[in-house]
């Protein structure tokens, strides 16, 4: 069931159930620059059929969510984290597994640390604690003061590449994201070519903005680490990761794993993307993680 949800500052996000209410609840919070219907239909509704009340929802910025003048009113993680609460309220869903992907996960990190009597367990996939690597090195400046590794080099010559010569019509959008997506998608599985094409022939059927998701890259730079909080968190914590992360290298999950102290790591033959390839494993492994 379709839903529209009401922020604390008046935006409007939409939102997609699977399940029935009463259910134990999942929020599953999309990274950046991406709508909620990313997360593959069929994941969401087998994890509903296995006793789970499940929500999907577009960031604002993305989809059918409010677009945001952002020169005007900036945001950082902190507002993408009371947008999720304000998704989680509307839906009636108290103690929630939460699951975030990449930026996701961030704000996933953000729940648990500031809200830890909402959060029951929380799942991080191709996340971290710690950004600021990954934008630095996007941004042509040195990681080299950081604990953790910024970005492969595949991942950055696309972005330069992308940069020299910026898409200006729909069609090269389309075909710069999924050239984007080849290269973070990784491990020894072909590349989706054809699921990941469709998922992106939705995504722009429902945008009428799309470059309005590039202001979540402004907001996670603006955001500080979490490299502390997580130290907080209480709720068990199942970090998933892939070992072939061209976005932010296994380093990253293996810091979350080792400082959340509730917290194991599982490590997949894949890149910083599963959907596709890795649906049935992910699910497999989620659903165990909350079975214990």
């Amino acid at each position: 069931m379709e839903k529209i949800v009401t922020t604390e500052d008046g935006l409007a996000l939409w939102s997609q159930s699977f399940g029935e209410p009463g259910n134990r609840p999942v929020l599953l919070i999309m990274g950046a620059m991406n709508q909620g219907v990313i997360w593959p239909e069929a994941f969401c509704r087998q994890l509903a059929e296995r006793g789970y009340f499940v929500v999907r929802y577009d960031h604002r910025d993305t989809g059918l969510s409010s677009t945001v003048d952002y020169q005007a009113t900036p945001y950082r993680l902190n507002e993408l984290s009371a947008d999720a609460l304000a998704v989680m309220r509307a839906h009636g869903m108290q103690k929630t597994v939460v699951i975030g992907l990449s930026m996701g996960g961030y704000i996933a990190q953000l729940l648990a640390i500031e809200h830890p009597e909402l959060v029951d367990r929380l799942v991080l996939i191709s996340s971290t604690a710690d950004q600021r690597p990954y934008m630095a090195a996007t941004m042509g400046q040195s990681v080299a003061g950081f604990d953790l590794p910024g970005p492969g080099t595949a991942l950055l010559d696309y972005i330069r590449a992308a940069a020299a010569q910026p898409a200006r019509t729909a069609a090269e959008i389309e075909k710069s994201l999924l050239d984007g997506w080849a290269v973070t998608y990784g491990g020894s599985r072909a590349f989706p070519r054809e699921q990941v094409t469709a998922a992106l022939h939705l995504a722009a059927s429902r945008a009428p903005d799309q470059r309005a998701a590039f202001h979540h890259a402004w907001a996670v730079a603006m955001s500080p680490d979490r490299r502390e909080g997580i130290k907080l968190i209480r709720a068990p914590t199942l970090v998933i990761h892939g070992k072939y992360d061209s976005c932010l290298p296994l380093a990253h999950g293996e810091y979350l794993a080792r400082n959340i102290p509730k917290a194991r790591l599982e490590v997949f033959d894949m890149g910083h993307s599963f959907m596709g390839a890795w649906d049935d494993e992910i699910l497999a492994s989620i659903v165990a993680f909350l079975g214990e």
